[in-house]
């Protein structure tokens, strides 16, 4: 179970490794324009698997941590939905040519519902004397 003290920064970690995959796939070929070695950067799948390899046990830990609690459930299926589509985006090779929409349709989703947590749940951490901790 996640402690207390460890569920803000596992959600700013966690929602800050989706927007990398969300950066990695739109701004870095945008700005390839300007600069090739950003456009090849852009291209360098293991990037793009290393984000996905590292960001799912940190969703994964908060995942598990809060299905049982209050608002939990939801907060579970959203992010496991979300997770889902950038697992499936980088891993899939079927998926391949949807990798990028993929990408950041789970980012935005797996960040989402991070950051929604965090804030829901910002006065807890604020106020140690609130009840129904979760």
């Amino acid at each position: 179970m996640i402690s207390t003290a460890s569920r803000g920064p596992i959600d700013l970690i966690s929602a800050g490794l989706s927007a990398a995959c969300i950066i990695h796939c739109l701004a870095l070929p945008l700005l390839g324009a300007v600069s090739p070695i950003l456009a090849s950067w852009s291209e360098i799948e293991w990037i793009h698997k290393g984000l996905v390899l590292t960001a799912a046990p940190l969703s994964l830990a908060a995942i598990i941590g809060r299905s049982s609690t209050r608002g939990g459930q939801r907060f579970a299926l959203i992010a496991m939905i979300g997770l889902a589509l950038l697992i499936a985006a980088v891993f899939v090779e079927r998926l391949h040519d949807y990798e990028r929409p993929l990408t950041v349709l789970g980012g935005i989703i797996l960040g989402g519902a991070h950051i929604a947590w965090w804030l829901s749940h910002r006065h807890r951490r604020d106020n140690p004397q609130a009840t129904n901790s979760s």
